[in-house]
């Protein structure tokens, strides 16, 4: 798992965060190794978090290299980042609990 704190821009909807966050999706189709990604927003506190669960670290440490570097780039600063491994994932829709 891992879960990675911005900031938002100041001054936009939820919408506009929203219409933004669209156009990041086709970033995430066919990432090797990732499951599934969340991503929430807190506009009274002016931050964004994702939740992302990946199949194995190295994929997920070859995206964030280039999420540090496009972010660093483009918008100054790097995402707060927390990597946790998950040995256990239950999933409520299908009832499949998978124990590593």
């Amino acid at each position: 798992i891992a879960i990675t704190r911005f900031p938002l821009r100041p001054g936009l909807s939820r919408e506009d965060h929203l219409r933004e966050m669209q156009r990041s999706v086709p970033a995430y189709r066919g990432r090797s190794g990732l499951v599934r990604k969340y991503i929430g927003i807190d506009l009274e506190r002016g931050y964004g978090q994702g939740v992302y669960l990946w199949t194995n670290r190295a994929d997920a440490d070859r995206y964030f290299d280039d999420v540090r570097r496009q972010m660093r780039e483009q918008l100054g600063f790097e995402p707060d980042i927390t990597f946790l491994d998950a040995p256990l994932v239950f999933d409520n829709e299908t009832g499949i609990v998978q124990v590593d």
